[in-house]
């Protein structure tokens, strides 16, 4: 079920706030150069004397030559929040490879890893449920990957509290409101943004890991904007998101508490090297976790292994049907 990304160039990025301030700062640098050229050392010290005695603003020329002298500070950075590039923490090198960077040239794996391994994800959440995964994820030592929304806001610490177990945390929108974030480009990274700022909030940077609503061969989104998956598959990943949908589904989005056992047989499958499995965390979810158990000794019986999502992982994409 795995696809090459849609193709067709990025558009031009648009400078970010920090962009402009950095262009801001190079003609003020200039500036500097010139003044100190115009005037010397000695008028240079003489104008620094005069602001440090009148108590005139230190901004502008001296601000910028006082800035290019001081020493950078642990943890600043030029994040723009969800739109942009942030700074993960030095001692979190995870972070760092998670984070979204629009300047990471990443070699995506779309046709597989070649390495048998189960990608156990699971959406809508955090919610009652989620410790429940993650209390079962602990007992047989495997990683999975959240793909959180905006849902329960009581639940966001579980955000961090699965990132620092070592799972993954990707983006599923703040509401899943198929109408709302569907209904237009603009609407979808405005929904976006706001969810990047809540696992922000929680984890300290904005993951580059996104799943649609739907995944991305969802057609229910033609009815609010024709043609707007194809756009956002291409407008996505050109700002820097990749995007995940699955290739095994454990049927548990047919209805609240889908028994267990229709849930294990849909989800242990034979012939995937690379199995992208669906699950949901939400709080209607609970035989998701009671079946979830039997799903990790089948696939562990058969030799493979289980891993978080990361940008060395398989990258499975639907085709897009609108």
């Amino acid at each position: 079920m795995s696809e090459k990304n849609v193709g067709g160039a990025p558009e031009p990025r648009r400078p970010s706030a920090s962009d402009q301030r950095r262009q801001a700062r190079g003609l003020t640098v200039a500036a500097a150069a010139l003044l100190v050229a115009l005037l010397g050392v000695g008028g240079a010290l003489l104008a620094l004397a005069f602001s440090q005695t009148s108590g005139a603003p230190t901004g502008g020329v001296l601000g910028v030559i006082r800035e290019m002298d001081a020493p950078a500070q642990p943890g600043q950075g030029d994040g723009d929040g969800a739109g942009g590039a942030d700074a993960p923490a030095a001692n979190d090198p995870r972070a760092a490879s998670l984070a979204l960077d629009p300047s990471a040239q990443t070699d995506w794996k779309t046709d597989g890893t070649g390495e048998k391994t189960v990608y156990l994800t699971f959406d809508d959440g955090p919610s009652k449920n989620t410790q429940r995964v993650l209390d079962v994820l602990d007992r047989y030592g495997v990683k999975a990957t959240f793909f959180v929304t905006g849902h329960e806001p009581d639940y966001r610490p579980m955000i961090k509290r699965a990132y620092d177990d070592g799972n993954s945390i990707g983006l599923h929108t703040m509401t899943h409101d198929y109408a709302q974030v569907y209904s237009s480009e603009d609407a979808y990274f405005s929904d976006l943004d706001q969810v990047g700022q809540v696992v922000k909030d929680q984890i300290g940077f904005v993951p580059y890991l996104v799943r649609f609503p739907g995944g991305a061969s969802n057609t229910v989104s033609a009815s609010y904007c024709p043609g707007i998956m194809t756009a956002l598959s291409t407008d996505l990943t050109a700002r820097g998101y990749q995007y995940y949908d699955w290739n095994v589904s454990s049927g548990d989005a047919a209805g609240n508490n889908v028994p267990v056992d229709k849930i294990v047989s849909s989800s242990c499958v034979e012939g995937y090297t690379n199995v992208m499995l669906l699950f949901h965390d939400a709080g209607t979810k609970d035989t998701t976790v009671d079946a979830l158990p039997q799903i990790i000794e089948f696939y562990q019986a058969r030799g493979y292994k289980f891993a978080p999502i990361d940008r060395d992982g398989f990258v499975c994409h639907h085709h897009i049907n609108n």
